[in-house]
């Protein structure tokens, strides 16, 4: 059982999320962008600035908005630093046991989250 389930906008994979800049790695216009989405979506959903401590464990099921063919391990990293930056949890370094899964295509795309905290 989940102790938070919630969806969010499509992530940027991590060839779109990072762009080097002046010898440096910044986070792209596109990962910006999607770190402002998933803050207005925690608002939303009343989760911004919950401050979790706890261990948990991470689901993540990607519904793509494409047939596209993709890795799965080139979404987490958005998702994650979108997370952290709303201050949803302290770090994801929290996540101690992580679960991605390709879903079905779904119109404009998003990612089904669920996370549930560990007795530590």
């Amino acid at each position: 059982m989940s102790d938070y389930k919630f969806t969010l906008p499509y992530p940027p994979s991590i060839n779109g999320y990072w762009r080097s800049f002046r010898g440096r790695q910044i986070i792209s216009k596109r990962g910006r962008e999607y770190v402002k989405s998933v803050a207005n979506e925690m608002l939303d959903l009343d989760l911004h600035s919950e401050m979790i401590g706890d261990d948990i464990a991470f689901e993540m099921t990607i519904n793509p908005p494409t047939l596209r063919k993709y890795d799965v391990d080139n979404f987490t990293k958005g998702v994650f630093d979108a997370l952290t930056k709303c201050n949803f949890w302290i770090d994801d370094e929290q996540v101690q046991k992580l679960t991605v899964r390709k879903g079905v295509k779904i119109k404009g795309g998003n990612v089904e989250v669920a996370i549930t905290k560990l007795n530590t």
